[in-house]
Formats: structure tokens, C-alpha cells, sequence
């Protein structure tokens, strides 16, 4: 299984038979979630996965968005009577990929977030813990005030790992560097509601929170409308680098890198390997991690950028039991950097 997920993560063109007739177009759809392309999250993270495999593969690539729950089993009944492969985005879609597979056993499902186990699935799970251990502790470094916020989409186990890990970063922070830096966590209830996520925003801004957090898909895109108009306020992006898009007020983006495994999974298809099961991606496999943060490094001292750095490198070669639910994170044993 290592073996396998390190080679999720070399990205090269393989010399390999097609199982496919060489006359034929393999056809790939994927199903958005409710917040769709343009959520500058892991929609538009897994979209950049099947585009290239698009133009390496020569597959003809679309996508079907959902604008709510309800789509999910239609749309992804539509894409499989259509599409050679099927990829569907985040843990809501589990359910709705183990009823339809099963209907569709010569087509192949590549799921991202959620344990399947089905006989045309392979199914795919980040260690969000480990990308929000390294936001929090960006947070906590880059918090002048001493608060910092996070406003979420909804309360399953991707999100409350993400935020354990984000708690689990402040703590080693406050442990190493000496600072008493606490969070104020609020949820939209949503993935589709960027006005809410605006006003939750506002509100953690006016009760002190200087650096936010968002996990909340779309309803993300009203946290970036917050911080934008607010001076000496920052934000921690999530899933994907976007830090160019607002330099200097991003002080870091969260990755998990759906376009990876969006792609590898088109690729072990196309290039007949294709093995069924549900596998982890951590840090150590390349597959989540942080932007390189170069449009905020004067926001940061050089001890603050080397503690980073020691973070980061911490994730990268040891194995560090970082909390996956807020419930655990009172047992988190915090390292010493």
C-alpha cells in the first residue's frame, strides 16, 4: 500500500497499454459538489486533476454541477450512463456513490473523501488533521490580536478534522513560542450560502479574531468578501493556492491535492493497474501540505518563518498523532520544536 500511494504521487506519462480500443474517446464526467467550480476550493482543485488527465490521456473531460444533496444520485446516474469514469467530490457524496455504483459495474468510480469499498470504486482520503495542524500554526504566528477564527460549512469528519488539526497547530504554537493565542470556531451549516459565511465572518472579526480560517466551500467566497474590506485582518485559505488572489491578506493556503489523486486515478484506469480500496494521503506523501507563502513572508519574523519551516519538516519525516475530532484534541500530546 505505500508503495502504491508514493506512486500517487509521481506524476509522469507512463509507456503503457490502453485497455481501451485505440479508436475510441474515453469519456470522463465529474460531479461537482453543491458549491461548485469556481468554490477556489477542491472543486476547482479536483477540476485541474481531470483537465490534465484530459489532455495527457486525450479523454474527453465534463463536469455535471449539483446545486444541492438532492442532485447527487442523479447526476451521478447521468454521468455513468454517459461517461467511462465518474468522479465524485467530498464525504456528502458517499451514500450517494455506494447506491449507484453498484448499478454501473462496468464503469469506474474514483471518489474523493469517503471509505468505499465497492468492486469499480477506488476511493481516496486526505489527512486534513495534518493541513490544518500547518494553518493553525500559521494562524497563531500571524495573529497580532491573539484570536483567530474559522468559519465552517458543515460539521462532518473532514471539516472536524481539519479544524482538530488547526486547534492541535495553535496549541504547539502557544506551547513553543510562548504566545496565548485562542479560537472562536463558527459553522455556516452549508457549503452554498457565501452571504452567511460574509456575516459569520464579520461577527468573529468584531469579537476579535484577526486571522479566519475558511472551510466552508462557496460559502467561503463571503469570508474572502470580510476580509478583504477589513484593515490588518488575514485569512487562511483552504484545498488550493490562492494566495495570488489576494497577496498579502492570504498569509497561507492549506493544500490537499485533489488534482493528484483526481488525475492518478483516471491514469491507473486508462492505463489498465486500476486497483479498487480506499487509501490515505498524508504530508509525507506530497499530498497535503501549505503554500509556499511568498506574497506574506514580511508578515513574519525569521524565528516565526523558521518555525514553520520545523513544522512543516516535522510532518514530512516522522509519524505525529495529530488529532482528527476537537473532542480528542485534550489528549493531543503536544512536540517540542
Amino acid at each position: 500500500m505505500k508503495r502504491l500511494l508514493t506512486f500517487l504521487f509521481t506524476v509522469l506519462i507512463f509507456l503503457c497499454s490502453y485497455p481501451f480500443p485505440a479508436d475510441a474517446v474515453l469519456k470522463v464526467i465529474m460531479v461537482t459538489d453543491a458549491a461548485g467550480l469556481g468554490d477556489k476550493g477542491f472543486n476547482d482543485q479536483a477540476w485541474r486533476g481531470a483537465l490534465r488527465a484530459g489532455e495527457v490521456f486525450g479523454a474527453e473531460v465534463k463536469f455535471i454541477q449539483s446545486r444541492e444533496q438532492a442532485d447527487y444520485i442523479p447526476n451521478l446516474t447521468l454521468a455513468a450512463q454517459d461517461a467511462d469514469i465518474v468522479i465524485s467530490l467530498g464525504f456528502l457524496f458517499t451514500d450517494a456513490v455506494q447506491e449507484t455504483a453498484p448499478r454501473f459495474p462496468h464503469k469506474k468510480f474514483i471518489h474523493i473523501e469517503g471509505d468505499i469499498h465497492l468492486p469499480n470504486v477506488i476511493s481516496y482520503d486526505f489527512r486534513s488533521e495534518e493541513a490544518g495542524f500547518l494553518g493553525g500554526v500559521v494562524a497563531a504566528l500571524g495573529s497580532r490580536k491573539g484570536v483567530v477564527g474559522v468559519v465552517t460549512g458543515m460539521d462532518i469528519p473532514p471539516v472536524q478534522a481539519y479544524v482538530a488539526g488547526f486547534k492541535a497547530g495553535i496549541l504547539t504554537v502557544n506551547k513553543n513560542m510562548n504566545r496565548n493565542v485562542r479560537d472562536i470556531v463558527v459553522s455556516v451549516g452549508s457549503f452554498n450560502d457565501p452571504v452567511k459565511g460574509k456575516s459569520l465572518a464579520g461577527h468573529l472579526i468584531n469579537l476579535g479574531a484577526d486571522v479566519l480560517f475558511r472551510l466552508c466551500g462557496n460559502s467561503g467566497m463571503g469570508v474572502w468578501e470580510a476580509v478583504k474590506k477589513r484593515e490588518e485582518i488575514y485569512l487562511i485559505n483552504e484545498d488550493l493556492d490562492m494566495d495570488d488572489q489576494l497577496p498579502g491578506k492570504i498569509l497561507a493556503s492549506t493544500l490537499k491535492r485533489f488534482d493528484i489523486a483526481v488525475f492518478e486515478g483516471i491514469r491507473s484506469i486508462v492505463q489498465g493497474d486500476f486497483k479498487v480500496g480506499h487509501f490515505w494521503i498524508g504530508a509525507d506523501m506530497g499530498g497535503v501540505g501549505i503554500s509556499d507563502m511568498k506574497y506574506s513572508q514580511d508578515h513574519f519574523t525569521e524565528e516565526e518563518k523558521t518555525f514553520i519551516t520545523r513544522t512543516k519538516n516535522l510532518l514530512h519525516t516522522q509519524i505525529t498523532d495529530i488529532p482528527t475530532h476537537p473532542d480528542q484534541i485534550t489528549a493531543f500530546n503536544i512536540p517540542e520544536l
